[in-house]
C-alpha cells in the first residue's frame, strides 16, 4: 500500500474512562456497534480492572473511512466519568480535542487547550430514571449528539441489548439516552464528526473480537469438540462455541482445571475429532505436561493462548506478550510443536482454521499466541465467502495445501490407514515425513498402544538407546519439513526493499507498526517491515532474506525482557534494537516512530562522520 493510502478524510478517536462497574465499557461498546452501522471502520480497545467493582476501567474507539490497523495514538475525544480517569488520561487527548466531563465528580487542570463540555451525569441519570445507575447510557446519548449520530439507531441498539431485561428496563434506559442526547442538544454541543445519513458498509461486514474469530473459525475448519476451564481473558472463546456448537452438532465441556481441560481435548482427537482448548499463560503453564503427551502419541491438537499480563494472577484483564518462551521451549524433555501468531481480529480467523490444518496433517500439537489486545478488541472485518472452501483429501501433499484467505480455504484432515496398512498396522509407522497414519477406535485392525511411554513403531514400550534415538527422530522430521514448508509459504515483508532499517514484530503489534511505517515514510524514513505467523520453527530462510543489507534491526514486542528478540538472535546471530512496552497495555503508531525517528538519526550521524 502507498503512503498516500494511509491518508484518510475521517480518522477519529474517542475514550469513554471512568470506574469499573459504572457501565463504561458497555457505552462505548454500544457506540461502536452503532459506528459499524456505518459506512466507517470500527476499531476498539478495552482494558478494566480484575474486580468485578472499582479501579479504572476504559474502552477507545476508534473510528475511519480506511481500514484500521491500530488504536491509534492520540485521542480526538475524551468522556470520563470521574476525577481519577481525567488525572490518568487528560494527558493523550490532543490539544485539538474534545473533552466532556461530569463538573460534580472531576475539575478541569489547568492549562488545558483542547475544549471542555460539562455533562452531568449522575445528575441526568437520576431525573431520567431515578437512579444513577444509567449515566452510562446517558454519556451514550451525548456522544451520539456529539458525533451526530442518528438517535434512532442509538435507541435501536439500547432496545436490543436490554429486551431481555424487560419492558421496563428498556424504557429506563431510553429515557437516560434520551436525556443525553436532548441535553446535548439543548447545550448546543458543536458537532466533531458527521455520522448521520451515512451508508450501511452492507452484509459483507461483520464486527468481531478476536476471541469470536477464533471460535468461528475452528467451526468452519471442523472442530466440534472444545473443553476449558474459565480464564481471562480467553472466556469469550469458549462461551462462543458453547453458543454456536448445538448448531453444528458440537460438544463443549467446562472442566475444573486445565489439565483436565487439554486431557480431554487430547481423548476427543485420539478417538477422531478436531479438537481445541482455550487458555491464558497461567492454564498454559500447568498444560505442559499434556502437551509432551500429545507430541508423543503424536494427537493432532490445538491450543489458544490469549496472553496476559504475568506472572503469576499479574494482570488479567491487561495485555502482555510473555508467554512466547513457554509456548516454545516449556516442556520437559523434547516435544514438537508448532507455535503460530495471528496478527488481527481478521486474521484470528483463518489462521485457526491453518492451526486446525497444521495439526491434523502433521499431528502434533498447535499452538496459537494471541493476546487480551486481539481477543477482547472488536474490529469491522469482511465477512469470508464460505463457498470458497475447499475439503482436500488426506494424502493431499502438503505443498498443495494453501494457507487460508478470503479467496479460499483448504480444510485437511488427518491421514487415516488404507486397507492395505491395517493389514500389519503400525501406528508409529516410520516415514519420510515423520507423519505416520492414524486410525479411528474401532477400526477393525487398527487397533494400538497409545501411552507416554517410548515405543516401537507398533506402540509397544521400549527403552532402548536405538528405539527412542529412532522415533525421536521420526518426531522431529516432522518440524524439518514443516520448517521446510513455511520457508515455501508467501514472502511477508513490506515496505522499499533497499531500506537500511528493517522493523520485526509479532502478533498483535503488526498494525502499530505498519501505521508506524507509514509515518516515517512521510518523514521521508524508509524501513522494511517483516512479521511473520509462524514463530516456531521459523521461516529460516526468509527471515535470513529480509536481514540482508540491514544496516539497523528493530524489534518490537510488548514484554519486559525481549523474548521475541532473543529468539531471533538465538537462530540468526542479528544484532538488534529492542523497543519493549510493558505496561498492559498496547504499543501505539507513534511510540514505535519515535524509535524509527532515533534510529534514522544513528544513521544520519553515522554518514555524516563517514563525509
Amino acid at each position: 500500500m502507498s503512503t498516500k493510502a494511509f491518508h484518510s478524510d475521517v480518522d477519529f478517536i474517542v475514550r469513554i474512562a471512568g470506574e469499573g462497574g459504572e457501565g463504561v465499557i458497555s457505552c462505548g461498546e454500544l457506540f461502536a456497534r452503532a459506528a459499524a452501522r456505518t459506512e466507517y471502520h470500527v476499531f476498539t480497545f478495552l482494558t478494566y480492572p480484575a474486580e468485578m467493582r472499582g479501579g479504572f476501567a476504559m474502552v477507545q474507539i476508534r473510528v475511519r473511512d480506511w481500514t484500521i490497523y491500530s488504536l491509534g495514538s492520540r485521542l480526538d475525544c475524551l468522556l470520563v466519568f470521574n476525577q481519577q480517569s481525567l488525572d490518568r488520561t487528560i494527558k493523550e487527548l490532543k490539544e485539538t480535542g474534545t473533552l466532556v466531563y461530569d463538573p460534580e465528580t472531576a475539575q478541569l487542570p489547568p492549562g488545558l487547550e483542547a475544549a471542555a463540555l460539562t455533562l452531568p451525569l449522575t445528575q441526568l441519570s437520576k431525573t431520567a430514571t431515578g437512579g444513577p445507575l444509567g449515566k452510562n447510557i446517558v454519556a451514550l446519548g451525548a456522544l451520539g449528539y456529539l458525533v451526530e449520530m442518528e438517535q434512532r439507531i442509538l435507541e435501536g441498539l439500547v432496545r436490543d441489548r436490554f429486551a431481555a431485561k424487560g419492558g421496563e428496563i428498556v424504557k429506563r434506559n431510553l429515557a437516560a439516552l434520551r436525556s443525553g442526547y436532548g441535553y446535548a442538544a439543548e447545550q448546543g454541543w458543536p458537532r466533531i464528526l458527521l455520522m448521520a445519513d451515512l451508508k450501511p458498509k452492507g452484509p459483507q461486514y461483520m464486527m468481531l473480537s478476536g476471541n469470536e474469530a477464533i471460535a468461528l473459525g475452528a467451526i468452519v475448519a471442523g472442530c466440534r469438540f472444545a473443553a476449558s476451564y474459565p480464564i481471562t481473558p480467553a472466556t469469550p472463546i469458549f462461551e462462543t462455541l458453547t453458543r454456536l456448537f448445538p448448531l453444528v452438532d458440537g460438544r463443549a465441556l467446562q472442566m475444573e482445571d486445565e489439565i483436565a481441560a487439554v486431557s480431554a481435548a487430547i481423548g476427543a482427537s485420539f478417538a477422531g475429532e478436531k479438537a481445541l482448548t482455550s487458555t491464558s499463560g497461567p492454564g498454559l503453564q500447568l498444560m505442559t505436561e499434556q502437551l509432551n503427551l500429545a507430541s508423543m502419541i503424536e494427537v493432532p491438537l490445538v491450543v489458544v493462548d490469549v496472553q496476559r499480563g504475568g506472572p503469576s494472577t499479574g494482570l488479567p484483564t491487561k495485555t502482555e506478550q510473555s508467554d512466547l518462551n513457554l509456548a516454545i521451549y516449556g516442556v520437559s524433555g523434547e516435544s514438537p510443536r508448532i507455535v503460530l501468531a495471528p496478527t488481527s481480529v481478521e486474521d484470528s480467523f483463518y489462521q485457526t482454521i491453518r492451526a486446525f490444518n497444521l495439526a491434523e496433517r502433521y499431528q502434533l500439537p498447535v499452538i496459537m499466541l494471541t493476546d487480551q489486545s486481539i481477543g477482547l478488541r472488536k474490529a469491522t472485518v469482511r465477512m469470508p465467502d464460505l463457498s470458497h472452501i475447499i475439503q482436500l483429501e488426506s494424502h493431499v501433499a502438503r505443498t498443495k495445501v494453501k494457507i487460508p484467505r478470503p479467496e479460499f480455504i483448504n480444510l485437511i484432515d488427518r491421514a487415516e490407514p488404507t486397507a492395505k496398512e491395517l493389514e500389519d498396522y503400525r501406528r508409529f509407522r516410520i516415514t519420510a515425513d515423520g507423519v505416520s497414519p492414524m486410525a479411528r477406535p474401532g477400526t477393525p485392525g487398527g487397533q494400538y498402544l497409545a501411552t507416554g511411554l517410548e515405543h516401537t513403531e507398533s506402540g509397544h514400550p521400549d527403552y532402548s538407546p536405538e528405539i527412542h534415538l529412532q522415533m525421536s527422530r521420526k518426531r522431529f522430521r516432522k518440524m524439518e519439513v514443516i520448517a521446510r514448508s513455511f520457508d515455501a509459504n508467501p514472502i511477508e515483508i513490506w515496505g522499499r526493499p533497499d531500506a537500511k532499517i528493517g522493523i520485526l514484530g509479532w502478533g498483535s503489534t503488526a498494525g502499530a507498526i505498519r501505521e508506524a511505517r507509514y509515518l516515517a515514510e512521510e518523514r521521508g524514513i524508509y524501513v522494511r517491515h517483516m512479521h511473520p505467523h509462524t514463530l516456531s520453527p521459523m521461516p529460516h530462510r526468509q527471515i535470513s532474506n529480509f536481514l540482508v543489507r540491514l544496516e539497523h534491526l528493530i524489534i518490537v514486542e510488548e514484554n519486559y525482557t525481549g523474548q521475541f528478540a532473543h529468539h531471533i538472535k538465538a537462530h540468526f546471530g542479528a544484532k538488534a534494537i529492542e523497543l519493549h512496552k510493558c505496561e498492559g497495555i498496547p504499543i501505539t503508531p507513534e511510540e514505535i516512530l519515535r524509535g524509527i525517528e532515533k534510529v534514522a538519526g544513528i544513521i544520519d550521524e553515522y554518514s555524516i562522520a563517514r563525509l
